[in-house]
């Protein structure tokens, strides 16, 4: 492919495009090697570092990964779970299913979880704002796609909810954590989420079997009981390659 000199878009980005469409049109399958920092610099008459400047674009959009002394090569392309405003279903719930359980299922996938923690911890900053209170049991999990690490989760409950309800048991309560705060009269009659993008964090890279800097979905949800009470924050860091959000609502009348 002939660079564009005229073009008010940036060699190394026309370079990116280029190998980016090879890799979507199936040129260069998931698992295939690159061509190599020499062959790219002979291909488009370009410096090796503009050549790097290409290559890290499609390292940090998740195309790619490189392998220390092999090359760069096009990772595989991982399930992807459409996530819905529609997945709090209670139908699910009464059939002792919790939301990804409900999500993965419809799209014929397989998933677990792994607990990172289960435990009382103090609180501070927005989710002690939101909960009204300093405590809140914790629980921390790592969810799992297919094999594939797709998110991790942190919930937390208001002590003295906790104290109602023993959230140590909502990984095993039919419907999960809502199902749980439902047997106890606090029925879920809301939900708010909050969505924002970002880079990895090294930590998060690791955890999630990510490039680094790959970018990631912040999600964050309140739940709210009958009683216009929050008994339930949610925040989670999820791969943004393996997820898909979408949202449907009635139109308002005004």
């Amino acid at each position: 492919m002939p660079i564009d000199d005229r073009s008010d878009r940036p060699i190394f980005q026309q370079i990116a495009d280029e190998l980016r469409a090879r890799i979507t049109s199936g040129t260069y399958p998931p698992g295939a090697q690159l061509p190599s920092e020499t062959d790219l610099i002979a291909e488009f008459g370009v410096t090796r570092l503009t050549v790097r400047r290409g290559l890290a674009v499609l390292a940090n959009e998740g195309l790619t990964e490189p392998h220390r002394g092999k090359g760069v090569f096009v990772r595989e392309r991982p399930a992807v779970l459409t996530v819905r405003n529609t997945r709090f279903r209670r139908s699910d719930r009464a059939a002792g299913k919790g939301a990804l359980a409900a999500e993965a299922e419809a799209a014929g996938l397989t998933w677990s979880s792994e607990q990172l923690e289960l435990a009382m911890v103090d609180v501070a900053g927005p989710i002690a704002e939101v909960l009204g209170e300093s405590r809140a049991f914790a629980r921390r999990r790592r969810m799992i796609v297919d094999g594939v690490p797709t998110q991790l989760a942190d919930s937390y409950i208001p002590e003295s909810i906790d104290a109602e309800i023993g959230s140590s048991r909502g990984a095993n309560a039919p419907g999960g954590i809502y199902g749980l705060l439902e047997q106890h009269g606090h029925r879920i009659m809301r939900y708010r989420e909050e969505l924002r993008v970002r880079s990895a964090t090294p930590e998060e890279s690791v955890a999630l079997e990510l490039p680094l800097a790959a970018p990631v979905v912040l999600l964050v949800r309140h739940a709210i009981d009958q009683d216009g009470r929050v008994v339930e924050y949610f925040d989670s860091v999820a791969a943004g390659d393996r997820h898909r959000y979408v949202y449907e609502w009635e139109a308002p009348d005004d």
